[in-house]
């Protein structure tokens, strides 16, 4: 796959005015260029109106890929979500939860960015809050080999297809129900045909010849 191409967009009044200088739009530059990106920016613009001009004009322009920094926050100022709602077509919220999670592990204040995700036509568009931690978070979660999935589906590309999809028909080997009956808990590891319960077993007629036993109205599965 060719290089994805990646514009760095950076919402800031006050770096927009000269009043300081951004660190995190550089960060994100180094590090998507670094790992094989074809990347532009940073583009600083105020917050509000010109971040959704900003985007327009990326998906516009192809970008496969948009990444603004700022403006995630709870301050009347902080509208760049809202910007991007303007703008994309569908929410992708997985890679919001991803961003958000990579940050609680660091710092509590993670919890309050409003930072979404979402598709503009064949267009990524990921909103990582204003600080060089969340930028290099961003870096951690927006993978070479996650975008190019996305860009691909985005392009109409399949999913990725186990061998087992490939060919419905295909006998799952031994090993592979082994391997789905320790997933789902029961410790069985009986080639096709099999009984889960031998004659030497000792389980009762009926049971299920686990050894997991659970309280009164336990659910199975932990939440």
């Amino acid at each position: 796959m060719a290089p994805i191409s990646t514009l760095v967009v950076v919402a800031s009044n006050r770096a927009a005015d000269g009043v300081y200088v951004d660190t995190s739009g550089p960060i994100l530059i180094q590090g998507f260029a670094a790992a094989g990106f074809d990347v532009a920016g940073p583009v600083v613009v105020h917050d509000g109106d010109e971040v959704e001009q900003a985007l327009r004009d990326a998906v516009d322009d192809g970008f496969a890929l948009v990444v603004t920094s700022g403006g995630t926050g709870l301050t009347p100022l902080d509208l760049t979500p809202e910007m991007t709602r303007r703008v994309i077509d569908r929410e992708v919220p997985g890679i919001a939860e991803a961003l958000r999670a990579a940050g609680l592990a660091k710092t509590p204040h993670a919890a309050l960015s409003r930072g979404i995700a979402g598709t503009a036509g064949k267009t990524l568009i990921v909103n990582l809050a204003g600080s060089a931690g969340a930028a290099k978070d961003g870096l951690a979660v927006l993978t070479a080999e996650l975008i190019e999935h996305a860009v691909s589906q985005l392009h109409g590309g399949d999913h990725a297809r186990t061998d087992a999809a490939k060919d419905p028909g295909a006998t799952p080997e031994f090993s592979d129900v082994a391997s789905v009956a320790q997933v789902h808990g029961t410790g069985a590891t009986h080639a096709p045909g099999e009984s889960a319960v031998g004659p030497d077993s000792g389980a009762a007629p009926g049971s299920s010849g686990t050894d997991t036993a659970h309280a009164p109205g336990d659910d199975t599965d932990a939440h």
